[in-house]
């Protein structure tokens, strides 16, 4: 990412991002939001839709894949609210709040693919996004023998940003960081970050 920002955690990135992003009439879908992420989208007065899969929803389902998000919902939703209400939309690798479940890199695809429909930015929450690599290495097929390293590449390859507590995947005891492509936005957060 041409722009990294530094931030104590992970929660701060979010801070920034939807303080810059969100706000009254907006609309933020996630597969499903983690209770940070949540917080910081309503603070900011956007409202915050969990979109994820139907077999993400029942414990008891083996699908591999349960924190895929619909892509069907998410299609309708914008359909129902429009584009320009929705500044972003965002996939939480892995689904935290619902039990650790890994995106599949189809599915990932498939979001990107309805996000550049729309002309709508697709962000990771990405605190664990080397052990959903891992899941997509051992459970999608054709990625078996590639590395978790090319996997999270190739992941990361299709958003636009992403926010990150690095005390997870990042194997550090505090921080997190704010990944953004887009030059003016990523001015504005700097000036956030302060």
């Amino acid at each position: 990412f041409p722009h990294i920002l530094p931030t104590h955690q992970g929660r701060a990135s979010e801070r920034i991002l939807f303080e810059l992003v969100g706000g009254p009439g907006k609309v933020v879908p996630n597969n499903t939001h983690f209770d940070t992420t949540r917080a910081n989208v309503e603070h900011s007065g956007a409202r915050a839709v969990d979109l994820v899969i139907e077999k993400g929803k029942h414990p008891t389902s083996r699908h591999p894949f349960k924190g895929n998000m619909d892509v069907d919902a998410l299609e309708r939703l914008i359909d129902d609210v429009g584009p320009e209400h929705i500044p972003l939309v965002m996939l939480t690798v892995t689904n935290n709040s619902g039990g650790g479940q890994p995106v599949s890199l189809a599915n990932i695809r498939a979001v990107r693919q309805v996000c550049d429909q729309y002309g709508i930015p697709l962000f990771f929450d990405a605190c664990r996004f080397a052990e959903n690599a891992f899941f997509i290495k051992t459970r999608e097929p054709g990625y078996e023998d590639r590395s978790v390293r090319t996997i999270v590449r190739e992941m990361f390859d299709l958003v636009d940003g992403a926010t990150i507590s690095a005390k997870k995947d990042g194997l550090v005891n505090i921080g997190g960081v704010l990944l953004l492509r887009d030059d003016e936005l990523a001015k504005r957060a700097d000036e956030l970050l302060i």
